[in-house]
């Protein structure tokens, strides 16, 4: 009886430190996990407090690679960031108000680029405007830019003056061509008229029994919080998803619209050299001018619109391939 005892105790005492070790198991793989689903602070993202909700698209964009726990960096105190540890920052998007530019509230700071030693970039979908070649091009610029290539140009104008300063760079496209297509989305049988004029939504309108509703990227509440502006960002591309076709003069809202296989058709007088913008993404999309379209020298059907052009997917297969790997390759 009592050796029957001393057993019993023994496996209890056997079980208890089974358990233990399995539970320390349990917990090592349950943070490994948490580890590499949701990262730590060591990933940023750019962040915005502009009038056009067009930047804050390009902010989901970027944020859907990263690890859900990355970081909101203001695009125009870029330079003026501290960390005490490096972190790894998806750099995309519109370069960018400076103190010689400057359209927001706020005191603009006396350095905007390049960014600081604690900010290790993947420099992918920029686009230069003329305003910033001064700084973008100087020689403390050149300098970091090369050393932190190749650099990603949105549009071929950012390209080809990448080019010239001997940077190594290539045409990646914008990173709004690869947002998510959630294919259990209902379409809906509505046009979204987006920052077009009256006459442009009238003249659809005479086209079509659809319904037409008009929408515009401008943003009049430039100080809501990151996460709000972001929201707002998302119920828009919602409805880009959901849309029988969406007519717009908005870079931002065109490009998701190829992501999601939602037709659409660009309003732009030039998608050439003319307008740098659009340079290299324009031809992307069926695309006229305001005049082309009003006598009627563009078919297209807005009762019936047609498929997108594919031309955008080498783009967008090579822009996530670039970022999960660049992620990848910097995950703990």
């Amino acid at each position: 009886m009592q050796r029957d005892i001393l057993i019993f105790k023994f496996c209890l005492l056997i079980k208890g430190i089974y358990m233990k070790v399995f539970l320390y198991i349990i917990t090592i793989l349950a943070l490994s996990c948490h580890s590499r689903c949701y990262g730590d602070n060591s990933f940023g993202y750019l962040s915005y407090s502009t009038h056009n909700i067009g930047d804050d698209i390009q902010a989901l964009a970027a944020k859907q690679f990263l690890p859900k726990r990355a970081i909101p960096i203001d695009r125009e105190y870029l330079a003026n960031f501290e960390s005490d540890q490096p972190v790894k920052v998806l750099v995309n998007g519109w370069f960018m108000h400076t103190k010689s530019c400057w359209i927001r509230t706020g005191i603009p700071p006396n350095k905007s680029w390049p960014p600081p030693p604690s900010i290790d970039p993947l420099l992918i979908s920029m686009h230069v405007t003329r305003s910033f070649f001064a700084e973008c091009f100087s020689d403390e610029s050149i300098q970091y830019l090369k050393e932190h290539g190749p650099v990603g140009a949105r549009d071929l104008i950012t390209l080809d003056e990448l080019q010239k300063k001997g940077i190594p760079s290539y045409f990646s496209g914008c990173l709004s061509l690869t947002l998510k297509n959630l294919r259990n989305q209902i379409r809906k049988n509505v046009i979204y008229a987006v920052d077009v004029d009256n006459e442009i939504v009238n003249y659809i309108r005479s086209k079509t029994k659809t319904t037409v509703v008009v929408m515009s990227h401008a943003m009049f509440y430039s100080q809501l919080s990151n996460k709000q502006r972001l929201d707002y960002a998302e119920r828009i591309l919602d409805r880009y998803r959901q849309a029988k076709c969406v007519v717009t003069t908005r870079l931002h809202a065109c490009l998701p619209c190829l992501a999601f296989e939602t037709p659409v058709l660009l309003i732009a007088d030039y998608v050439d050299r003319r307008n740098p913008r659009l340079y290299g993404l324009g031809n992307l999309a069926h695309h006229c001018s305001k005049d082309q379209l009003l006598t009627n020298q563009i078919n297209f059907d807005f009762s019936n619109p047609p498929d997108n052009p594919k031309d955008y997917i080498p783009l967008r297969d090579n822009l996530i391939r670039v970022v999960e790997n660049w992620v990848s390759n910097n995950m703990k």
